[in-house]
C-alpha cells in the first residue's frame, strides 16, 4: 500500500472492531440480541465506527490524491471508484446508507437490521481494506 500510515492506524481500528463485534456477537442469536440493550448498543456503535472508518480513509485518500473534496460521504467513494481504488462504489453505498440511519434516524433503528449486517455482512469491510491494500 502506497498510501500513509494514518490510513493503516485506521485499518487497525477496523480490524479491532471486526474482531470485538465477532467475538461478542459469536454465540448470540438474534433472541438473545434484541433483547439486550447492551449487545444492541455495542454493535450499533462499533458499526457506526467502523463505517465512519471507511469514510474517513475515503476522504484521506482523496485528499492524498489531490482529487479535490467531496460534498457527501458517497461522493467521497464515487470518487475512489473515479481513482480506480475501489472497483465500485455501490458495493459500499448501504454501509453510507446504514450510518445515516444509526446518525439521524437513532430511535428507529431495527434491531434485525443491526443483527444482520453485524452477523452477515461484515465482509464488506473486509473487501474495503483489502481494495484498499492493493493500491
Amino acid at each position: 500500500m502506497k498510501y500513509n500510515g494514518v490510513i493503516q492506524r485506521k485499518f487497525t481500528l477496523l480490524d479491532k472492531h471486526l474482531l470485538e463485534l465477532q467475538k461478542h456477537l459469536k454465540d448470540v442469536n438474534f433472541s438473545v440480541f434484541k433483547n439486550d440493550w447492551a449487545l444492541r448498543c455495542m454493535a450499533e456503535r462499533s458499526l457506526q465506527v467502523m463505517v465512519e472508518i471507511v469514510i474517513d480513509i475515503a476522504e484521506r485518500i482523496i485528499a492524498i490524491e489531490n482529487a479535490g473534496p467531496a460534498a457527501t460521504s458517497t461522493e467521497a467513494l464515487e470518487k475512489l471508484e473515479k481513482l480506480g481504488v475501489i472497483k465500485s462504489a455501490q458495493s459500499y453505498g448501504n454501509m453510507i446508507k446504514f450510518r445515516n440511519l444509526i446518525v439521524h434516524q437513532y430511535e428507529e433503528i431495527d434491531p434485525e437490521i443491526v443483527f444482520n449486517i453485524a452477523k452477515n455482512q461484515l465482509d464488506s469491510f473486509r473487501m474495503f481494506r483489502d481494495e484498499i491494500d492493493k493500491v
